[in-house]
């Protein structure tokens, strides 16, 4: 059954799509021998869509960032054969790979103050699918990214000729997928409930300061404040992604620190989610995210351990989507879905979550 108009957030909401409907979608452009241009706020995971899609696909990946490239280096150069009656073009080692297997082609920044040798050079990767005399291979595609104008990036508009090659997608600003992606890919569970609790607007804001809060600087972020002194984060995350930001992160981590998970888990300490604190929603991500990267750090838990979390799962006014976002981020641990599917609390939560999320999609 269909679901009804307006149940469920647009995919192309705010102008773009999220990340993972166009990571789909460009899948299945390329797949079908589409070129595709995907453009979209700095560091919003234009790369990452590549970077995947490659792995998916099981190909190889040839980043080329145009504007870090001199046009010799993307088209080769040409040399005179030994009796100076042609020129031959020496190719560069990624035009060799893209011709001798199959490559995902990304050809990033092709909107960033690129020059006419730029867009020849790419116009020739795209419409011909060779460099000179040197065709792809069969299954190699082309993927290009560019920036937005609005975001002060310095952008040339591309040529006609060359637009027109393309199927273009926006990619938007997704906190839902981003955190998901987050989970999948070991961004700090921290900062991804901080972002889960506080949305779009904290995931994304080029507000002219050097450094801003964006997908990109928050994964940078991720990977240095497990590795300071809890007193040094605020300065660390001030940093990656400004100082408002960094503001909102240290009040966030004093409710982070109120949830012991250890507690939880170990000590069968209950949580109650219908009264005071647990009403509040920056609350119950704390609780999910911190309960599960403690699990998530653990090597085993034993048969009430495994009950405990389960009672958790079931804490009275603790709604479907927070127990779909912590089994979310557990799920993938291989001694835990196991001895999770064998405790019999947890397999009447897990039915009774099914039925919730089917008809919340149904209706």
């Amino acid at each position: 059954m269909a679901r009804k108009s307006g149940s469920m957030e647009s995919p192309a909401d705010d102008g773009g799509l999220n990340w993972n409907d166009c990571k789909d979608l460009v899948r299945a452009m390329l797949e079908a021998g589409v070129s595709v241009l995907v453009r979209g706020h700095p560091g919003v995971g234009k790369s990452a869509i590549a970077s995947r899609l490659a792995l998916e696909m099981d190909i190889g990946l040839v980043d080329i960032r145009l504007a870090q490239r001199d046009p010799a280096d993307i088209a080769g150069v040409y040399f005179p054969d030994e009796g100076r009656t042609q020129l031959n073009l020496l190719a560069p080692d990624w035009v060799v790979r893209a011709v001798n297997e199959p490559t995902l082609v990304f050809l990033d920044e092709i909107n960033a103050a690129v020059t006419k040798l730029h867009q020849a050079a790419a116009y020739q990767i795209v419409l011909e699918r060779r460099v000179g005399p040197f065709r792809f291979h069969p299954r190699t595609v082309v993927l290009a990214a560019g920036n937005l104008e609005e975001d002060n990036a310095i952008v040339t508009p591309l040529s006609s000729a060359l637009s027109n090659r393309f199927a273009h997608f926006r990619l938007r600003v997704d906190t839902k997928s981003w955190v998901e992606w987050g989970t999948d890919n070991g961004i700090d569970g921290r900062i991804l409930g901080f972002i889960s609790a506080r949305g779009s607007e904290m995931l994304y804001d080029n507000n002219g300061d050097d450094a801003f809060p964006s997908p990109r600087t928050w994964e940078m972020a991720s990977k240095v404040i497990g590795q300071v002194h809890s007193e040094q984060i605020r300065r660390v995350l001030t940093a990656c992604v400004g100082a408002a930001a960094a503001a909102e992160f240290d009040s966030w981590l004093a409710i982070y620190g109120r949830v012991d998970p250890s507690a939880i888990v170990r000590r069968g300490q209950k949580v109650d989610f219908s009264k005071g604190d647990g009403l509040e929603p920056s609350f119950r991500y704390a609780a999910i995210f911190s309960v599960s990267s403690w699990v998530a750090e653990q090597s085993d838990l034993s048969p009430k351990e495994t009950e405990n979390l389960v009672q958790f799962l079931s804490s009275r006014g603790l709604d479907p989507e927070y127990q779909f976002l912590c089994l979310r981020r557990l799920w993938h641990l291989p001694w835990l879905s196991p001895r999770l599917r064998a405790t019999p609390v947890f397999r009447k939560l897990a039915g009774g979550m099914v039925a919730i999320r089917k008809e919340s999609y149904m209706a």
